[in-house]
């Protein structure tokens, strides 16, 4: 969106919030006794910058807590040339205390492990905070990652539908997508866009946009299935298995056959400009029958300008019934930094946030997928109830996640290994079983290596607070 588009979107949002707040005014001024004026006090949140938190977030603490002045501690300075970004996390929330944490699925379970959270469960409990009523992948994902425990509260998700493109299945006579697909059903569609058209406006059944590397659609299907590149301690890689060759199989032949296009590498500047993202999303452009992507699709659609009549059905599973994603995710997290001597505070904001008041707010300026029920939101006519059928699995997962206990040196050298061995597939110089051999060979010296060159750090204790 641009500049203007947000600007607007924030004007809109402060005004619902300031409507709301004259509301809660006006009925406290009917009570018998004046409500006690709120105590001022200030508040240390850790967050990216200032800048991205008074865009975010500054709205609504000015209209909903105008007694707390706000600090933020900007957690962008962890990052950055020959930093260690876990650790200077880690010593920045020892050392400054926050009493408000933002943060994501991406180091929620980190931080609530190393002991950096501070317990939920008794502010819900004492509150009647009402949980049952938001969205249970979302509670279930923050209980598993917090070891049973709830560290943090999340008011908006993000997960993958199958989009798909009604006009290219009513022209060329294919059966539309639906609910409870499995892969090989989403190749067998796919197929039937064959030789739909040739040349630079031809036709793929299928597309996956943003894949710098061949691997990273394989590894994408691979996650649905469960399906892992190691052993859970990161010590062996195990891609050469039955379930990988049959990922392997089936995306190179669909690549040789043409149903779907080999669209990698042809980005190597290390980032995705608005032109790079446009040449890259096919279906967008009308050229691509489906695609798998999450809410990003829809935004991507309306700025593009695409006229395309889309749909969306819930993605392909093993097994056709399944509704667990891989790419779930949660963001923004709102956490109690342990070190607090102000959890009453920080809880009335998380409170507030994932609230029904504040997601009627959100509900009306933003795509944003809540997690609060009662606010599926229905976009360009179409209702987004698919991204809400989504499950969370904590006993699935696999692919290229980001495994806390490999070094991440391995990740970038394993996908080089396996674009090289999927070429060779490609063309005819290796059969799948006797590639994916290779890549388990050449995969665990990889791997050894890693190790040799950053040993694992010792375990941290302490469990998270209360």
């Amino acid at each position: 969106m641009d500049r203007s588009g947000t600007t607007r979107n924030r004007k809109n949002k402060l005004l619902l919030l300031l409507l709301a707040v004259a509301l809660a005014w006006s009925a406290a001024g009917c009570s018998d006794a004046p409500a006690a004026p709120p105590e001022r006090g200030k508040l240390k949140v850790a967050y990216y910058s200032q800048e991205m938190f008074d865009d975010q977030y500054g709205d609504y603490f000015m209209a909903k807590f105008p007694e707390l002045e706000v600090e933020v501690i900007a957690t962008s300075d962890t990052m950055g040339p020959g930093k260690n970004p876990q650790k200077e996390m880690d010593k920045l929330l020892d050392e400054q205390k926050p009493d408000l944490i933002i943060t994501g699925s991406w180091e929620y379970q980190r931080l609530a492990a190393g002991g950096k959270l501070y317990e939920l469960d008794s502010f819900i409990k004492q509150d009647k905070f009402d949980i049952e009523n938001m969205l249970p992948a979302a509670i279930d994902y923050l209980r598993a990652k917090g070891g049973g425990k709830l560290y943090g509260l999340a008011p908006q998700f993000s997960t993958s539908v199958l989009y798909y493109n009604k006009g290219l299945f009513d022209t060329y006579k294919v059966p539309y997508p639906k609910d409870g697909m499995t892969w090989d059903d989403l190749f067998e569609l796919a197929g039937k866009f064959r030789g739909a058209k040739t040349g630079t406006d031809r036709i793929y059944g299928f597309h996956q946009p943003l894949m710098m590397f061949k691997f990273w659609l394989v590894r994408s299907m691979g996650q649905d299935m469960g399906l892992h590149v190691t052993d859970a301690k990161g010590r062996t890689v195990t891609i050469d298995t039955e379930a990988w060759q049959k990922v392997f199989s089936q995306i190179t032949e669909a690549w040789k056959n043409g149903s779907i296009p080999v669209i990698a590498g042809k980005n190597n500047k290390g980032r995705w400009d608005k032109e790079d993202i446009d040449y890259a999303d096919l279906f967008s452009q009308g050229r691509a029958a489906m695609t798998i992507s999450g809410p990003w699709q829809i935004n991507q659609l309306q700025q593009s300008g695409s006229k395309i009549d889309w749909q969306i059905v819930k993605p392909p599973s093993p097994d056709g019934i399944g509704s667990w994603q891989p790419n779930f995710s949660l963001n923004p997290i709102f956490a109690i930094g342990a070190g607090t001597e102000q959890a009453d505070k920080a809880w009335k904001v998380i409170r507030y946030f994932n609230s029904a008041e504040a997601a009627k707010v959100e509900s009306k300026t933003s795509n944003s997928l809540l997690t609060r029920s009662g606010f599926v939101k229905t976009v360009d006519g179409r209702s987004m109830e698919p991204f809400y059928q989504v499950k969370y699995d904590d006993t699935l997962g696999g692919g290229m996640d980001l495994n806390p206990n490999i070094p991440s040196r391995f990740y970038e050298e394993f996908v080089k290994k396996a674009d090289e061995q999927i070429e060779r597939i490609m063309t005819g110089k290796s059969t799948v079983r006797q590639a994916l051999q290779q890549l388990q060979k050449e995969g665990q010296q990889v791997l050894d290596e890693a190790w040799l060159a950053e040993p694992p750090e010792p375990e941290a204790g302490g469990g998270a607070a209360k």
